[in-house]
């Protein structure tokens, strides 16, 4: 089985093909995959460990989410692709980008997920998450998606800390031509987009794609009380190329760069603290590699990545009648990160990997930072894994990342594996660790204001003093296995997390005067205000007076659960594909928000249903449900619930040419509440698309 992932750098980007494929190619040639369909059921994952594997080798508990997949789920937007992983949970709201949770702890920024395009990291770093609409990136782009459904600092250091998600897109070695995809739909929605390649027998594989979409996610929507709530409609245009040259044998040089380009029409007519606006948004990125082929099972890959994002949301403030305050919530971030990484096959029980990484990242926001220019730091690590087989059918891995972070300092996050294969394509998995989210830019250095001339009149978010990176402590057991003659692939694990100085904001109040009585039990004040600092004379009536929100580590708590994935194909009839997990968070009394215990629901369930139907017709339904639960902070309380999706398509054309046409109803039971019961209901979607190559 080793020599079989020797052959990976043949498909760049990671295309999702089996070992055994891979195999198939390196010894037989092109024309054996298509003559044997035995050889399509034992994929790798690169995200788990950073080396090639299978998911039943894997240290931790990997979802791969595949092309047909995500073309049977309907998803127009990258991040509902998450509903399909066990454990996760999604959810958009009409301020700002689409959040996803594994297990909880979910808010309006999922800062404690790492996400990656092609191994380069893509969250913000003002915020520390991923402005998933911004992505440079379509569904159309993916091959397949590799989530890994728990901590793993150990191979990705600060921040993989409650899952890694690596969108992984398609090789342009693997296509050739052009293609169109054309959506239409009701409510203005539209999303049109392009594939072009290079000959295949051109020196430089390349594909250039682009797309632009429209699409109404929420409108103002009246609550019980009356009250009118945001709106949110996004236009989007992306540009992206992706080539690869083969420079010699052993030699294959990348390029990959992209844009995001759009707007946000947001707010509420005739609001004071919400008015209409657009927020324009704009990202970038360049990604170099380098990979060298020394021999079998051993290479070396350099990288090099940049990416900024731009946001124009100029506010106006009337609250404060006649006073008209103009708001700059503009915001410039980068990060630039340069990595390398070896990996070897020492002998048929010894195989390791070790590489080493710096990153700077940089943010400049005005009102965030309080005028203070830009903002930045530079990080530093060193990565690496063993893996060790003593005896037949147990492999022992050992993985670890000693980073030096700008912020928190020298941190050390380890893993420790037990694969025990019961059978070749099945195994028990023990795996126990430790894993660190640092603050983000934000989180570390907010002084958020309002400024009239040069007096602050009122600040909103503040960084506390001294905060602690949070860590959580992990362990789960797990077993994998794949059936081939019943085509049942099987992913059972249970977990227990023990999570540290998790960093939450908390309100605090500033005294109005110097004598007033202490607050409150519960409450607390803030720390002094910077100069300059005179409030609303509203505020200063207002209850108990001027108040700031304080990011600072807040408490200790236990997460435990189970989830299981059953994916079921039978050739000519169609494939399913289920999930289920279940989860349970016990708070300790350090914890003041009183809804975390409540922010994972008890369960939640996935259900993918692909049907096969005569005359090159294909059906697929998604149903995805979750118990009651709470988004924190800006969210609430989401009612348990469950959405529908249905997706009917036709093939025509050459077989394998991928041409297509389908029509696709999401939410078919209407709009449902999303992040916050009280605020936001979610538009359904019903649209026509077709797929045509050439």
């Amino acid at each position: 089985m080793q020599s079989c992932t020797a052959v990976k750098h043949l498909v760049p980007n990671g295309v999702a093909v089996s070992v055994r494929r891979l195999f198939r190619f390196a010894v037989l040639g092109p024309g054996a995959l298509a003559a044997d369909a035995f050889f399509d059921d034992i994929p790798i994952v690169l995200t788990a460990s950073r080396m090639a594997q299978s998911p039943v080798d894997a240290p931790v508990a990997v979802t791969i989410i595949d092309r047909e997949m995500i073309t049977a789920s309907g998803f127009t937007e990258i991040h509902d692709l998450m509903r399909l992983v066990p454990g996760f949970m999604v959810a958009d709201w009409a301020d700002g980008s689409p959040s996803v949770a594994n297990h909880g702890l979910g808010d309006a920024y999922d800062r404690r997920i790492k996400v990656m395009i092609d191994g380069r990291t893509v969250n913000s770093p003002l915020w520390g998450n991923t402005n998933w609409q911004d992505l440079p990136l379509r569904v159309d782009d993916l091959e397949r998606v590799e989530v890994v459904r728990g901590p793993n600092g150990a191979a990705y250091g600060v921040n993989a800390f409650q899952a890694v998600i690596n969108l992984i897109t398609r090789s342009p070695s693997t296509e050739s031509g052009a293609r169109v995809i054309s959506r239409l739909g009701e409510d203005g929605f539209y999303d049109h987009g392009f594939r072009a390649n290079g000959s295949a027998d051109a020196a430089i594989d390349w594909r250039l794609s682009g797309s632009h979409r429209r699409a109404v996610n929420f409108r103002n929507y009246v609550d019980d009380g009356g009250e009118v709530n945001p709106r949110e409609t996004i236009t989007r245009s992306v540009l992206n190329l992706s080539a690869t040259a083969q420079l010699s044998t052993r030699d294959e040089l990348g390029l990959m760069l992209g844009i995001s380009d759009g707007t946000s029409d947001r707010g509420i007519p005739g609001d004071l603290e919400e008015p209409l606006r657009e927020d324009k948004s704009r990202s970038n990125f360049l990604h170099l590699t380098w990979r060298r082929s020394f021999a079998v099972d051993s290479e070396l890959t350099v990288q090099y990545y940049h990416q900024d994002e731009r946001m124009r949301a100029a506010w106006v403030n009337t609250r404060y009648p006649p006073l008209v305050i103009p708001l700059d919530m503009n915001s410039d971030v980068r990060r630039d990160d340069l990595e390398v990484q070896y990996s070897t096959t020492l002998s048929p029980t010894w195989r390791f990997m070790v590489g080493a990484g710096v990153r700077r990242e940089a943010a400049r926001a005005a009102s965030m930072f309080n005028t203070r220019g830009t903002l930045s730091g530079t990080s530093s690590q060193l990565f690496g894994s063993v893996v060790w087989s003593p005896v037949e059918h147990l492999k022992v891995d050992l993985g670890g990342t000693l980073e030096d972070h700008h912020y928190s300092g020298p941190l050390f996050s380890p893993r420790f594996a037990l694969n025990y294969a019961l059978t070749p394509e099945s195994a028990l998995r023990l795996s126990a660790g430790v894993s660190y989210r640092t603050p983000s830019l934000v989180e570390s250095n907010a002084e958020q204001v309002v400024r009239i001339g040069s007096q602050i009149k009122q600040l909103f978010l503040r960084a506390g003093d001294d905060m602690q990176p949070e860590r959580v402590r992990h362990i789960e057991i797990g077993y994998a296995a794949m059936f081939r003659e019943l085509g049942l692939g099987l992913d059972v694990r249970a977990f227990h997390k023990h999570y540290t100085d998790y960093i939450d904001d908390q309100r605090c109040f500033y005294p109005r005067q110097p004598w007033e009585r202490p607050l409150p039990s519960g409450e607390r004040f803030c720390p002094p205000a910077p100069s300059g600092y005179a409030p609303f004379e509203y505020d200063l009536r207002d209850g108990r007076g001027p108040r700031s929100f304080l990011f600072q580590n807040a408490g200790t708590f236990n997460m435990t659960g189970a989830e299981f994935s059953v994916d079921w194909h039978r050739p000519g009839w169609g494939r399913i594909v289920l999930s289920q997990a279940v989860i349970d968070i016990n708070a300790g009394k350090d914890v003041p928000d009183p809804d975390f215990d409540t922010s994972a629901p008890t369960s939640i369930t996935s259900l993918l249903l692909m049907k096969d139907l005569p005359g090159r017709w294909r059906a697929s339904m998604g149903y995805y449900r979750h118990a009651v639960m709470n988004w924190l902070n800006d969210g609430d309380r989401v009612p348990e619930q469950g959405r529908f999706d249905l997706r009917l398509a036709r093939s025509f054309g050459e077989p394998g040419s991928g041409n297509e046409v389908a029509v696709v109803a999401q939410s078919v039971g209407g709009r449902y509440a999303d992040f916050h019961e009280g605020r936001y209901r979610h538009e359904p979607r019903l649209f026509a698309s077709l797929n045509l190559s050439w």
